[in-house]
């Protein structure tokens, strides 16, 4: 194939509730953690909660908080949602190259000197098993070889490792889907080119491109079509079920944080971006999202243009090289929202609506 191609969804990794997708989840969930994203908890719920998939383990990786935290938040997420025994591995603790402090930096000064307090370390829960999070990704690829399906959510730490560790996982992973780059336009989100998950740790995503594995690429120009409301939220805070009304709250604390964070963005005032959850709805649902091939890098030399991530879908006048990744170009944002917020408020699986354009987009947006 050559870049730009058309890739249709019925050509993509799909599990049905019979065959369900085998996965492990690479993330760095904040979900109750003050001034930390909640998508990533939103994403490992949709993902527990939609049949399609079998979820084999979470691994954590540093990023939206540091790995031991996520690695607490993970376990009592998955408790929350009646899944005790979802094994959760510590994995990372820092980028390849970079250091995570300017980072943190850039969030810290949202709260103007009232950083709220964390928990202390010894107060944390470990993981599940001691086995590090790259070496389970190992394994776990190679006991099932063509089978095993990555949705990394988080920076690209652990992939790299689990690539620089054994260069096989990248044949014997059957695709790495990752929440990454921008495949359309600009991220505006940490910088105005880099998303977090690339800006964190760009030379990890570097390794992953190069690694040869197949990969499927949802950027923040797709995730960023998708918003949960306010008044989501209160929907959520009517349901029966208990994790809906927890994370209702978690909602509104999250876009409180995101008015004071990215004051010119009116779409923060009574919205947040559903970034992780499009990308695990992407795998249960690929026919979602419009697919093309692309060649694709990402930049790790320019501090201005950090976290960028190139996606030449053969637009430009200069020819691009041999497509190593499939990125989303479209989103079906209203098909995406009714699927979220049925599984989500449902605890339980809801299909989306077959009768409805699978690729319209909400009037809001």
């Amino acid at each position: 194939m050559s870049a730009g191609d058309v890739v249709e969804a019925t050509d993509l990794p799909s599990g049905t509730a019979a065959r369900p997708l085998p996965v492990v989840i690479d993330t760095d969930p904040g979900l109750g953690e003050p001034g930390s994203d909640i998508d990533d908890g939103l994403a490992i719920a949709l993902a527990l909660r939609s049949p399609e998939l079998d979820v084999l383990g979470l691994t954590i990786v540093n990023g939206n908080v540091d790995a031991l935290t996520g690695t607490h938040v993970a376990r009592t997420l998955v408790e929350r949602l009646g899944a005790p025994e979802l094994p959760v591995l510590l994995g990372a603790t820092e980028p390849l190259v970079r250091d995570m402090a300017p980072v943190r930096a850039l969030f810290d000064a949202v709260f103007e000197g009232d950083q709220p307090a964390t928990a202390p370390v010894a107060a944390l829960r470990g993981p599940t098993r001691t086995e590090h999070a790259a070496d389970y990704l190992v394994r776990l690829a190679a006991e099932r070889p063509g089978e095993l399906v990555v949705i990394a959510i988080g920076p690209m730490t652990n992939l790299a490792l689990a690539v620089q560790r054994d260069p096989a996982f990248a044949a014997n992973v059957r695709e790495l889907v990752l929440m990454a780059g921008s495949a359309t336009g600009y991220a505006q989100n940490i910088t105005v080119v880099g998303d977090f998950n690339a800006y964190v740790d760009p030379e990890a995503l570097d390794v992953v491109l190069r690694s040869g594995a197949r990969i499927r690429m949802v950027g923040l120009d797709q995730t960023s079509k998708v918003m949960l409301t306010r008044d989501d939220a209160a929907a959520l805070r009517r349901t029966d079920d208990a994790f809906s009304r927890w994370a209702a709250d978690c909602t509104d604390a999250w876009i409180d944080f995101l008015g004071r964070a990215f004051p010119n963005r009116v779409e923060h005032r009574t919205a947040c971006f559903l970034h992780d959850p499009l990308v695990v709805a992407a795998v249960t649902h690929p026919q979602l999202l419009h697919w093309q091939t692309a060649a694709v890098q990402a930049e790790t030399e320019s501090e201005l243009a950090r976290g960028l991530v190139v996606a030449n879908r053969g637009l430009a006048l200069e020819p691009a090289g041999p497509p190593n990744a499939t990125v989303a170009v479209e989103t079906g944002v209203d098909d995406f929202r009714r699927l979220f917020l049925e599984r989500i408020s449902a605890g339980g699986a809801a299909e989306p609506d077959r009768e409805s354009d699978p690729h319209s987009t909400s009037p809001k947006e």
